[in-house]
């Protein structure tokens, strides 16, 4: 008898734990300086949504596309044709991402005509017997991805060509 009345109580309890959200994660922050991995929310005042690409919205989009990249402090990029500002972010074990931002999409316009783009293949096109680094263009960024890895080749792309966090329209 007891059985019956306690069994409605434990079924109550277990449907109200299992309906509870869990709580909300903090973004995850860490010092760059030690290349680990730096996401941070599209909102947050540290990485405002401009419109404009910026470092940590970079990272957020690639970390987001399940990427897990790694700001690498102490590398420079190979490529010194580009004058916009620089960053290299490692992708997996053997990827890398140079970045370079510029003030607006005029600006990196200008400053990619100063590329050999006979080196460079786009994101779809298939690499050669020579391992072309893959060209990333959105905005005002300019990516140079160093991959062998068709499938990862694609998805850095579409993370970045999908557009910098824009602002709220409230």
């Amino acid at each position: 008898m007891i059985g019956a009345r306690v069994a409605p109580l434990i079924l109550a309890v277990a449907v109200a734990a299992c309906s509870k959200a869990p709580p909300p994660r903090a973004p995850e922050t860490a010092a760059s300086n030690r290349g680990e991995t730096v996401a941070a929310t599209a909102g947050a005042a540290s990485c405002p949504a401009t419109g404009r690409w910026a470092q940590c919205s970079v990272l957020h989009s690639l970390d987001r596309a399940g990427l897990a990249p790694h700001l690498d402090s102490t590398a420079t990029p190979d490529e010194k044709a580009l004058s916009g500002s620089a960053f290299v972010v490692k992708i997996g074990s053997t990827a890398r991402l140079e970045v370079f931002l510029y003030a607006d999409s005029a600006a990196r316009i200008a400053d990619e005509k100063k590329l050999d783009k006979s080196k460079l293949v786009g994101a779809t096109a298939p690499q050669t017997i020579l391992r072309e680094r893959t060209l990333i263009e959105n905005a005002n960024l300019v990516g140079l991805l160093t991959s062998i890895n068709d499938h990862q080749r694609e998805r850095v792309s579409d993370a970045l060509t999908a557009g910098p966090p824009q602002p709220s329209s409230r």
